[in-house]
């Protein structure tokens, strides 16, 4: 089933949580919500359950408006940041709690429930648990669970919130495989809520970057990585520097380096702002040309070498990830004095 959202708004007070956002989901797509706090993300995908209510706009599923039904109405599996699973209930009865309270004409007999449970039970690889109660539980046990037990009513669409947001990096990494395995098993249309790029960029089909209430891109995750349209973007998916520069027909001058900047063809001295992500730079010796800097910190535990420089007119601080053998490419202690240049750059206007 697809999904839209049309001309979304909605005010909490005098806070407005979403500013006419639009959105469509494909049929079998996985799409993620990737912003920070407050930007919008959670309230957009309440409304989509049917949780809360917009102020203006439309939600459809497969082009039917259902704006004015419920989260049941609208047969949606939706899973919480923090499981909101039943204490008193065990394993199997939370999986059973969305079959047992359908109105008698739609309600599964006892036997089918009992077959549904324990088929997702397996799928979730839980299938020894069902007596078991949630505090007997682990964390990823626990949302598992949760999953489970939203899909149990067999949705036309799965809804999740923040899922591994309570987990360890670990378990959070292992659950977020398996679940888009599960996803693409299934052939479910998801669409869950993060603020982790990193989540966001592995698991999803296509990614909307939210800000202030609003959509800022909606792509790939190659796209809004390696092509953001804007500086909250570029800022938001991952480590960058940022540097002011002068534009000047289709190229911007940082200090003694120009990079090209071809989305301004004809500007005339305009401020701007140059992001270069930490991979992007290079260190070569204070003798060669580039841009100053002194080396502050390095560290070498990991896949790479993260140094961390100051540039030497601007005092700015600066980020750059080498690979090991740079090292014996160049002495990397604090102190040392370097020029940097990059092999990547994106230019915005200032402001």
């Amino acid at each position: 089933m697809s999904l839209e959202a049309k001309n979304i708004s909605k005010t909490f007070n005098s806070f407005q949580a979403l500013k006419d956002v639009s959105l469509t989901v494909q049929r079998g797509e996985f799409m993620a919500l990737l912003g920070p706090s407050g930007s919008g993300k959670t309230t957009l995908l309440r409304i989509m359950a049917g949780l809360d209510t917009q102020d203006s706009g439309e939600i459809r599923f497969d082009e039917e408006d259902v704006s004015g039904r419920s989260l049941r109405d609208r047969k949606v599996g939706f899973v919480f940041q923090h499981y909101a699973l039943f204490r008193h209930m065990n394993v199997s009865e939370n999986v059973a709690f969305g079959l047992k309270v359908r109105p008698h004409e739609t309600r599964p007999s006892p036997p089918e429930i009992k077959r549904r449970v324990d088929e997702l039970l397996h799928l979730v690889q839980l299938e020894h648990m069902g007596q078991r109660f949630p505090s007997q539980l682990s964390g990823g046990q626990r949302q598992r669970v949760a999953l489970a037990r939203a899909l149990a009513i067999e949705p036309s669409v799965l809804l999740l919130d923040e899922p591994f947001g309570a987990l360890d990096a670990k378990v959070r990494k292992e659950l977020r495989r398996w679940l888009r395995r599960l996803h693409d098993e299934m052939q479910l249309t998801s669409v869950f809520v993060t603020h982790d790029q990193e989540e966001a960029l592995e698991l999803a089909d296509r990614v909307a970057v939210m800000s202030q209430g609003k959509i800022e891109q909606v792509g790939t995750p190659d796209d809004v990585y390696h092509r953001p349209e804007t500086a909250f973007v570029y800022e938001f998916m991952g480590n960058v520097n940022r540097f002011d520069c002068r534009i000047q027909d289709g190229h911007a001058r940082v200090g003694p380096l120009v990079v090209a900047a071809p989305e301004f063809p004809s500007a005339r001295d305009l401020p701007g702002l140059a992001y270069v992500r930490p991979h992007d730079i290079t260190l070569r010796a204070a003798d060669e040309p580039g841009l100053p800097a002194v080396i502050r910190h390095v560290f070498t535990a990991g896949p790479g070498i993260r140094v961390e420089l100051q540039r030497r007119d601007t005092k700015t601080a600066i980020e750059a990830d080498l690979p090991h053998d740079a090292s014996r490419q160049l002495l990397l202690t604090p102190g040392t004095e370097v020029s940097l240049t990059f092999s990547g750059a994106r230019v915005f206007a200032a402001g």
